[in-house]
Order: C-alpha cells, then sequence, then structure tokens
C-alpha cells in the first residue's frame, strides 16, 4: 500500500500512480457520490480502465444561522480550520445573513492546499493560512507557529 506523503489531495495520488508506473492498467476508484472528476479523467486520458464507484454520499447538516453566530460569537471564535471544499461552501452558506457573513469573512482561516485557498479567496476571505498537508499534525504545528492576538 502507497500513501501521498507530500500532498494528501488527489493531485498527490495521480503522482504516485504514475511515479509507481502501475502494471496492471484497471482500476477501481471509490469515491463519495459527485466527487472530483480528476483522477478519473487523468488515468483515463493515461489509457487506465475505469470503475468507478460511489460508495457515499455527504449529507449536510442544517443549521440555524442565528443560533451558530450567537454561539460563535459567545465563544469569541475568530478562527475556522476548513478541510473541504464542501465545508466552505457550506458555511458561507448557512451564514449568509450580510451583518453575519461580514463577521464570518473577518475569521481566520485555515485551508488545506491551493485549491482550497482559491475558493477561499473566491468567497471573501482574506485572512487565508494555507497547510499543505491534511492531518492533525501539520495543522497543529501551523497554528502553533502563528502569533494570535487574545
Amino acid at each position: 500500500m502507497t500513501f501521498p506523503l507530500q500532498k494528501e489531495n488527489s493531485e498527490g495520488l495521480l503522482k504516485i500512480l504514475y511515479r509507481d508506473k502501475i502494471k496492471n492498467n484497471k482500476i477501481v476508484l471509490l469515491q463519495g457520490e459527485n466527487g472530483r472528476k480528476l483522477i478519473a479523467k487523468k488515468l483515463k486520458k493515461e489509457g487506465f480502465k475505469i470503475c468507478l464507484i460511489e460508495c457515499y454520499k455527504r449529507v449536510f447538516k442544517v443549521l440555524d444561522s442565528n443560533i451558530e453566530v450567537k454561539k460563535w460569537r459567545f465563544y469569541k471564535i475568530d478562527t475556522l480550520l476548513v478541510t473541504s471544499s464542501e465545508a466552505l461552501y457550506q458555511i458561507k452558506n448557512i451564514i449568509s445573513n450580510a451583518n453575519q457573513s461580514q463577521w464570518l469573512l473577518e475569521c481566520k482561516i485555515f485551508v488545506v492546499g491551493k485549491r482550497l485557498l482559491q475558493i477561499a479567496k473566491k468567497l471573501g476571505w482574506k485572512d487565508i493560512i494555507v497547510s499543505n498537508y491534511a492531518n492533525n499534525e501539520s495543522f497543529l504545528k501551523i497554528i502553533k507557529s502563528i502569533n494570535f492576538k487574545m
């Protein structure tokens, strides 16, 4: 078994597949419903036969934005850690009221990789810190290295 140590995302996995020059050109790709198509697209282009199985579905929790914002403000939340594009879009949709949205976009936000950085910018965040790795150790290291104003 091989795991992408440098980039824990679709791009990292593709690097491993190309590097190791897989002998069998048939691949079963397990992913979530409506997941990214990058891996399947690139591998098909390289001549691999792909069997795509959408084996899970993401279901977003229904939240009351007024209640959530009150809780977050009570606890003085000013930093978000987001590891998926779905979470970025969902939190922006939940906090859609103009006053609440302004507060949300003033929060510092940690994201994984350049793709999420671009999405966060597009949605309106300014104070964005990027981690190249999607693991707890990397996030803790980055968070500890930043001097938070308290």
